[in-house]
């Protein structure tokens, strides 16, 4: 084939496969990325909402409870860490409004989760419970209905004490947090590799315009020219895979090839 046959012929494939390839890969990318994250606000905002509330009922509440003097190990702990939910209730408070969804990275989510399960933990370690609740709460407790019948209405026929502290925490948990833990990290690791797939996909549409620019200025061999169209046919079919493989096993393939490197780094530092 003659080179000017030849030329026309990959000028048109590499225009063909930026628009009727790379562009359709790369809009579909992003319509999953879209539905993704469609479907976490879905999930987080009503979480996000119990959670806002829970810490709010933890900051009005928190000012009720009368501790003893001679505070034990578990009576600091408790302390301690009602406090510390408290202050993120008071925020809310002021802010007049629930926390965003992205206020939490997973990990800091899922440390506030253990702690709020561990208000549970160390009151029932407690025997005898020494926490007494101020029963002078006028005025409050219109609040702490508000915000217990946003997490769970059930709970509106409890008596306030510090009891139900405890079983709001621990059901919070277990009931609220537990059932959306694995969603949070699903969430990250999948927007973490929509971005590598947008990466390659970018990646790839450069390499088609950089052979494309220098075909206009330079007069490239015929053989390079064959074989810088085969790595972008190449690199079409490893994008095509990319919308036809599951985007978990695509995820457990790249951990995999992490943990190999790692370990074959390991094995050059040592030499």
């Amino acid at each position: 084939m003659e080179y000017k046959e030849l030329f026309h012929l990959i000028v048109s494939m590499l225009s063909s496969i930026i628009t009727g390839g790379f562009v359709l890969v790369f809009v579909e990318i992003g319509n999953r990325k879209n539905r993704e994250n469609d479907h976490y606000d879905a999930l987080m905002n009503p979480f996000m909402h119990k959670l806002s509330a829970y810490f709010r009922f933890v900051s009005w509440f928190m000012h009720n409870i009368i501790y003893p003097e001679d505070l034990n190990e578990m009576e600091k702990e408790f302390k301690k860490l009602v406090e510390k939910i408290g202050k993120y209730g008071g925020k809310a408070i002021m802010s007049g409004g629930d926390y965003p969804i992205d206020s939490f990275t997973p990990e800091s989510l899922q440390e506030i989760a253990n702690e709020i399960n561990n208000i549970w933990y160390w009151h029932d370690k407690m025997k005898p419970c020494r926490l007494i609740w101020k029963e002078d709460n006028i005025g409050k407790d219109d609040f702490l209905a508000k915000e217990l019948s946003e997490i769970n209405p059930t709970y509106l026929s409890m008596p306030y004490n510090v009891n139900l502290l405890s079983k709001v925490s621990g059901d919070f948990f277990v009931d609220i947090y537990q059932p959306i833990e694995y969603e949070t990290y699903k969430h990250m690791a999948y927007i973490k590799h929509y971005r590598r797939q947008t990466v390659f996909i970018l990646f790839a549409v450069f390499i088609v315009l950089l052979i494309l620019s220098l075909l206009l200025f330079l007069q490239m061999p015929i053989f390079l020219m064959r074989l810088s169209t085969l790595f972008v046919v190449l690199l079409l079919f490893v994008s095509l895979l990319i919308l036809g493989i599951d985007i978990k096993r695509q995820i457990i393939w790249v951990n995999k090839i992490k943990v190999y490197f790692q370990k074959l780094t390991k094995k050059i530092r040592k030499i």
